[in-house]
């Protein structure tokens, strides 16, 4: 099902922009730069009252409708949710802005494999399940876009960041291979790498501690947004804000893995506030077994 199947009129519906984890850093910075550019918004999160509190304003400061969606992405009633929800507000997916995410830092094989789960879930699952709802609308119209967040982590392998570059190297992908298919439909496809951004992101994920915020300079939500939604106007199919960052990914792309993993493992390793490295959590031993091993076959002989 998708939006190709407007309302019983479809000239009563009105164009949006749809923008998921629209309540705090790049994604409320969009928000802002949409509406500022009259586009009615969607904002989907999972806080009720913080996006009601975030619409009001947004409407109180601009001249467009601000409606809010509370829906889980991570779960396939959520991302069916927004398209119900975007329907009942008498409103069709314009543009689809894919930006809600969760990042951890620290190894492997300490992380929850649930919390992992809803990681991919909504770093990457997500970003399909929605576009794919949104998207047939759009190139029946002959209008539209999609504008992904992903990171500049998609470019490179990152330890101690695993999950969350492999799943912002698939948004990378994904946008990259849809850019082209849509070439000529009249359908924007973008996506933005930023690097280091000034949000709650990586305090929540615990690499505040971490070279990579310390070496790189971190920009704004405001500014990346800014940056964003010019080139997606534009029709940029990849947009990497501030010159270290291109040269990053131009240089990720030709220094070999021997040497390119060990230093984002340098500027990625966990470290407390002294600065120390942190180290795994010890592994629980294996429970013993009650029974007896089986006798190898010298013992057996013996």
């Amino acid at each position: 099902m998708n939006d190709t199947k407007l309302p019983s009129d479809p000239g009563l519906a009105l164009p949006a922009v749809v923008i998921t984890g629209g309540t705090e850093g790049i994604g409320l910075a969009l928000a802002e730069e949409f509406a500022r550019d009259g586009h009615n918004l969607v904002l989907v999160a999972r806080d009720k009252a913080k996006l009601d509190r975030t619409a009001a304003e947004l409407a109180g400061a601009y001249a467009v409708e601000v409606k809010v969606t509370a829906q889980d992405l991570t779960t396939l009633e959520g991302c069916a949710g927004v398209e119900q929800a975007v329907r009942g507000f008498g409103f069709y997916a314009d543009v689809l802005v894919n930006n809600a995410g969760v990042m951890s830092s620290g190894f492997f094989q300490d992380e929850d494999p649930a919390a992992m789960r809803r990681m991919i879930d909504l770093d990457a699952r997500a970003v399909v399940d929605l576009t794919s709802r949104f998207l047939p609308g759009m190139l029946a119209r002959g209008h539209g876009g999609v504008l992904n967040v992903s990171s500049m982590v998609g470019f490179m392998p990152v330890p101690y960041q695993v999950v969350y570059s492999a799943c912002k190297a698939f948004v990378l992908s994904f946008s990259k291979s849809l850019a082209y298919e849509t070439m000529g439909t009249g359908v924007k496809v973008s996506v933005v790498a930023p690097g280091v951004v000034s949000t709650a992101l990586h305090t929540k994920a615990g690499s505040l501690n971490s070279r990579y915020l310390l070496w790189f300079r971190a920009w704004t939500p405001e500014q990346v947004a800014k940056l964003a939604y010019r080139r997606f106007k534009r029709g940029w199919s990849v947009t990497m804000p501030g010159f270290a960052n291109r040269l990053g990914a131009f240089v990720a792309r030709l220094v070999p893995d021997f040497m390119l993993v060990p230093l984002m493992g340098w500027l990625f390793r966990v470290r407390d506030d002294e600065g120390n490295v942190l180290w795994p959590r010890p592994l629980p031993k294996p429970p013993e077994s009650k029974h007896a091993p089986e006798p190898t076959p010298l013992e057996a002989k013996d």
